[in-house]
């Protein structure tokens, strides 16, 4: 099982993009206010306009990591061992291309705020709690595991106080590593 901090000094040590982090803000107490945006070189609402205005005390944020320092690391590892935040990697570009930017990451990620039911229904689909998204993810099929990972290669949450979880596709299926 590895940790967090084995997790996250491997990411540094391989040379990957800084990671992206999604949080729940519905499990951090004082709301959107308390969010620790000084981490984040980036950050925003995965709601817009009216949506992120009237529910950003519950909605869901996507930030990445301004560094791979150590106060970063800790802002980090809190939000996650506090069950309010999923790490996400991205795959490696294919060679010659660019990184993903932000607001590419910001839009896949969005278009799974709402899903839809068999019968058509919209419904709201909470993927960014981190309590629940293996689970979650377990139960999709192939199609679906890829449209939801689509550039990420890992989404990594606490699966205990001292130890993360790490899910991720390969061949088809989901793989997840405790």
């Amino acid at each position: 099982m590895p940790t967090f901090e084995q997790f996250w000094s491997q990411l540094q040590q391989s040379g990957a993009a800084l990671p992206y982090v999604m949080i729940d803000c519905a499990g951090v107490e004082g709301g959107a206010e308390r969010l620790p945006r000084a981490a984040f070189s980036e950050f925003e609402c995965l709601f817009t306009g009216d949506l992120a205005d009237e529910l950003e005390d519950v909605a869901p944020y996507l930030g990445q990591a301004l560094s791979w320092g150590e106060e970063v690391q800790a802002v980090i590892e809190d939000l996650m061992k506090r069950q309010v935040a999923t790490l996400v990697t991205l795959r490696p570009p294919p060679d010659g291309a660019e990184p993903l930017s932000f607001a590419q990451v910001h839009r896949h990620l969005r278009k799974f705020n709402v899903v839809y039911a068999p019968d058509g229904k919209p419904l709201f689909w909470r993927y960014y709690d981190p309590r629940v998204i293996v689970d979650v993810l377990k139960v999709l099929d192939d199609r679906q595991l890829e449209a939801f990972f689509g550039p990420m290669e890992h989404l990594c949450v606490a699966a205990s106080e001292a130890s993360v979880a790490l899910c991720s596709r390969a061949a088809g299926q989901l793989v997840v590593r405790v």
